[in-house]
């Protein structure tokens, strides 16, 4: 039985309908009674970064993070079962080099969490195979490299951003590799981005990354010279292509420092960013949006009058934007950290998500619509510790939304379990009102394949279970149409 399943048989019907109905009113209680849990107890440093986190397609929680040791630093890894109990922290890394600022994403295609890591002033990258951690290197070079963010894109490939010194202008550049899977190794294929402007002080460029289905990578990062910083997002034509176009993003911000991005796969962009005034300023969170074949939107304040820095993006499966940030006070950080999501008018409220001695958090939401949260503590009191949270109640209200930027219709196709797909894959669904349902499978050039669903159903959350037989290996898609709304969503079947 599978994660989902085995979630809705620990509630009662009621509170299910009352999960994906939006039967519950308190739409700002999310955090009220948040589940913590204490990942380590060493009390010796650590550190999360924004990529510390990731949930794979079951709906675990895979976080990463450095460690102290006394002769440098270390990366560690731990994971839940899905019943939510964690297991022993493990090292990624060999304990006899000195290694950190990890970024981890689900590999889904594989099945694995997948690292990529500074070791030396080298990027290198990870994957849990067997039980091991097989590693490969990104970059050999006698260069600066630091700061790797990493992404998968819809075909299985890694690719991975990070900050380098352009060996020709001895200038700081953005740098992008694209993975190519020989058997079980990876060779990287690396390239620096000509047209990315860090300045003198690029080392503290931030960049982080996206792609999309087709491979296509998506690259913001703090861009410009002192005094006028502001988020640059460079991308290119293809999977793995050499040719970048660039753009500058401004906020309400005098200088932005910090970006997250997701791109969803109906080709929806979604951008947080982070910056202030100058110097003792309050920080500010915008939210940036730009739709399917449109610009990008006018640009809103969702830190409202909090002081906020480093906003970690996602998006839910219905389309809508979270943000969870730090809290400062004038330069320092308050060790509380909060979350910023939109209520039934759009508008964006604010609540807090665990606050004293808490930083870098890095965040997710899983299919049910539960937020995760990564986090480290010690900055205030020195007593240096993991810590997971997750929401006490979904993060969106499917009934208050009806607008274009949630999701608009009465239906809601979920990520179906598992993807990739081998022998079968179950395929979830929300309907707000009873009606008539269609859920139809193509291939990737517009054939319908099969028909899995075709009658009338009552509101509710329902699922099917599709049994791929003689078919090729490739890329479908579930097409859903209900009460006047149609979803698609992509599956991968593998050989």
């Amino acid at each position: 039985m599978n994660y989902i399943k085995n979630v809705l048989s620990s509630v009662n019907v009621f509170s299910i309908l009352a999960v994906f109905l939006g039967t519950w009113s308190s739409m700002w209680a999310q955090w009220e009674n948040p589940v913590v849990d204490t990942i380590t107890n060493t009390q010796v440093r650590k550190e999360t970064r924004l990529q510390s986190l990731c949930i794979d397609d079951s709906g675990m929680v895979h976080l990463v993070w450095k460690h102290q040791r006394t002769v440098g630093w270390r990366i560690f890894y731990c994971t839940n079962s899905p019943s939510g109990i964690w297991g022993a922290p493990q090292e990624v890394t060999d304990s006899t080099q000195v290694n950190f600022d990890p970024a981890i994403t689900w590999w889904s295609q594989s099945g694995v969490p997948f690292v990529v890591y500074e070791h030396n002033s080298e990027i290198c990258s990870a994957y849990l195979s067997g039980g091991l951690w097989q590693m490969y290197p990104v970059t050999i070079n006698a260069q600066f490299d630091r700061s790797p963010a990493v992404a998968i894109d819809g075909w299985g490939l890694p690719h991975a951003a990070w900050i380098t010194v352009d060996t020709a202008t001895a200038e700081y550049k953005i740098a992008y590799a694209t993975g190519y899977l020989v058997g079980p190794n990876i060779s990287w294929s690396v390239q620096t981005l000509a047209g990315s402007e860090l300045g003198p002080y690029g080392s503290g460029a931030s960049p982080f990354m996206a792609v999309t289905a087709d491979g296509v990578a998506h690259i913001v990062y703090r861009g410009g010279d002192y005094g006028n910083y502001h988020i640059h997002h460079a991308w290119n034509e293809a999977q793995g292509g050499i040719d970048w176009q660039y753009e500058i993003l401004y906020s309400g911000n005098a200088n932005d420092y910090s970006a997250s991005m997701v791109i969803e796969e109906n080709g929806n962009y979604h951008l947080a960013v982070s910056g202030n005034d100058g110097w003792g300023f309050p920080g500010r969170v915008y939210y940036f949006h730009k739709p399917y074949g449109q610009v990008w939107q006018q640009y809103e304040l969702a830190s409202l009058g909090g002081s906020a820095v480093e906003p970690a993006l996602a998006v839910d499966c219905y389309g809508a934007p979270h943000i969870v940030w730090m809290e400062t006070s004038g330069n320092f950080y308050t060790g509380n950290v909060y979350y910023s999501g939109k209520d039934s008018t759009s508008a964006w409220q604010v609540s807090l998500v665990i606050g004293g001695d808490h930083f870098s958090p890095s965040f997710q939401v899983d299919q049910l619509g539960y937020g995760h949260v990564a986090c480290h503590t010690g900055g205030n009191t020195s007593v240096y510790d993991i810590y997971h949270v997750k929401s006490s109640s979904v993060l969106t209200n499917v009934d208050e939304f009806e607008n274009p930027i949630i999701g608009s219709g009465s239906a809601y196709l979920l990520r179906n379990y598992p993807n990739p797909v081998r022998t079968h894959t179950e395929v979830f669904y929300v309907l707000k009102y009873p009606g008539h349902v269609t859920l139809k499978v193509y291939n990737s050039i517009g054939e319908e394949v099969t028909t899995l669903v075709d009658e009338t159903k009552l509101s509710g959350m329902h699922s099917v279970v599709w049994r791929p037989q003689d078919l090729s290996a490739g890329i479908y898609f579930f097409h859903l149409i209900s009460n006047r709304s149609e979803k698609n969503r992509k599956c991968i079947l593998l050989p």
